[in-house]
């Protein structure tokens, strides 16, 4: 099934199309240029692989957590593309794929160990989601409700040994240092993992509504936040 999959969910992006055990992946190195490199670098896996990204049966996109820009320029693109050329259009949650990747890393030893994926939520904040293994899911991960929760107290609830990964431990400092139990896979390019995700989905028959799928964000933005706080009348 010819897969093309987006992650412009954090400041380091990617873009990735598969076709058989074929894989071409373009990273999108800074948030600021995601929407100027995006085009482009969906031209290039896709013309890599020998083919038009209008001949993408799936298209993938992670839907989010993360940035405002960042996920209404990935999202907003996946869109056009599937209304395009009919393909099947899915979204993905970040947590899943940083999941996928960090067992995927840590290899054997992920079996056993509680995954928790935490963003960065500004303000002294994390977002941070335990994702756990769901064989009989369709895409192999369940990501639990995160919440927002201060980054020490985060840090000092996070099981023994559990493995951690996510942008959140960028502002997280000296993670090691402070917790020596945990295990902190090295980053890595979630597109090729959010088309792996999808690939497992759409072969089960699922598909989203492009009318319907809309971007999940941490937090609203600042001009909605009286909003959300307000009682309702």
């Amino acid at each position: 099934m010819k897969t093309l999959a987006i992650d412009t969910s954090q400041a380091a992006g990617s873009v990735a199309a598969v076709d058989g055990a074929r894989v071409a992946l373009r990273l999108l190195p800074t948030a600021v240029e995601h929407a100027r490199l995006l085009s482009g670098a969906i031209v290039a896996v896709t013309a890599e692989l020998g083919w038009h990204p209008a001949a993408a049966e799936l298209v993938a996109v992670v839907r989010g957590p993360g940035s405002f820009t960042g996920l209404r320029v990935g999202v907003t693109t996946a869109k056009a593309i599937a209304w395009a050329g009919g393909a099947r259009l899915l979204g993905i949650s970040a947590c899943e794929a940083i999941a996928s990747t960090a067992a995927a890393a840590v290899g054997p030893a992920a079996a056993d160990a509680p995954i928790e994926v935490v963003f960065d939520a500004g303000r002294g904040d994390v977002f941070a989601s335990r994702v756990e293994p769901a064989p009989h899911a369709a895409g192999g991960w369940h990501a639990l409700p995160g919440s927002i929760v201060a980054t020490d107290t985060w840090l000092a609830g996070v099981a023994v040994g559990a493995i951690v990964a996510g942008p959140g431990l960028a502002v997280v400092r000296d993670v090691r240092g402070r917790r020596p139990d945990l295990v902190v896979p090295a980053d890595a390019a979630l597109a090729a993992a959010v088309a792996a995700l999808a690939l497992r989905r759409g072969r089960a028959g699922e598909a989203d509504d492009p009318a319907a799928l809309v971007p999940e964000y941490i937090r609203p933005s600042y001009a909605e936040e009286p909003r959300a706080a307000a009682p309702p009348p």
